[in-house]
């Protein structure tokens, strides 16, 4: 009987993978809008053989931990168009526009892209389709901020606290914590360290010496060289 069950929990676990999918890609992980630029253009394929709507959207960076989340009267960014149907095996873009919305001028601002991709035909009798939302990296970032934004993450300053880890970037770019350790162990959900702040992290109460490791990714996504610092 148990076999009988797993055979059956297996089948259905083969259909579904089989039957599920989406097809669109977003021609990019993050994007960077440069001050001045009258608007950037955020590329989409649609390698499947069914239709699809996309709805896309620009919020704030609230679901990026450690990210600054300013208090704005007004959307800072419109796209254009927010809703529309990509068909198979076709391509298309959208575009996002700078609206008047002050933004600070000595540093980056942070945002999420949110895209949605949503089935627009009609399910079949033995498939499943599901949307899928994807939230990508926005960054705004204004003309003559000083230093390199791939080698901000070379200046995190980390220290120790009587709650545990200190990284101060005194840089005014993001940094992106990625594969990140402390004492050898991941920091999960690590998240960014936003320009000209601080953030702790709980781990090292109680050892001598504590190895702090870490990776960023770069405007392309490209994983970038570890790097590590030793606190005592």
């Amino acid at each position: 009987m148990r076999k009988f069950l797993l055979c059956i929990l297996l089948a259905l676990l083969m259909f579904f993978c089989a039957s599920t999918h989406a097809g669109v890609v977003i021609g990019g992980t993050r994007f960077i809008y440069g001050e001045g630029r009258s608007s950037l253009d955020v590329s989409l394929q649609n390698d499947s053989d069914s239709a699809w709507l996309i709805n896309s959207k620009v919020l704030s960076a609230e679901r990026w931990p450690g990210a600054e989340v300013p208090d704005l009267s007004a959307a800072p960014f419109i796209v254009t168009p927010p809703l529309f149907k990509l068909p198979a095996n076709q391509a298309n873009k959208v575009r996002l526009i700078r609206t008047g919305v002050p933004l600070p001028a000595d540093r980056e601002s942070l945002f999420t892209l949110s895209v949605a991709t949503i089935p627009a035909g009609t399910v079949g009798p033995n498939s499943v389709q599901m949307g899928v939302r994807s939230a990508l990296k926005l960054i705004y970032r204004p003309k003559g901020l000083a230093g390199d934004p791939a080698q901000a993450y070379s200046q995190l300053r980390w220290s120790r606290t009587a709650d545990g880890v200190k990284v101060e970037n005194p840089t005014p770019f993001y940094v992106t914590l990625f594969m990140s350790e402390i004492n050898g162990r991941p920091i999960d959900n690590a998240g960014v360290v936003a320009p000209r702040s601080a953030r702790t992290f709980t781990g090292c109460q109680h050892t001598a010496a504590c190895p702090i490791r870490w990776q960023t990714l770069n405007d392309y996504g490209r994983v970038m060289p570890p790097l590590t610092s030793q606190v005592q």
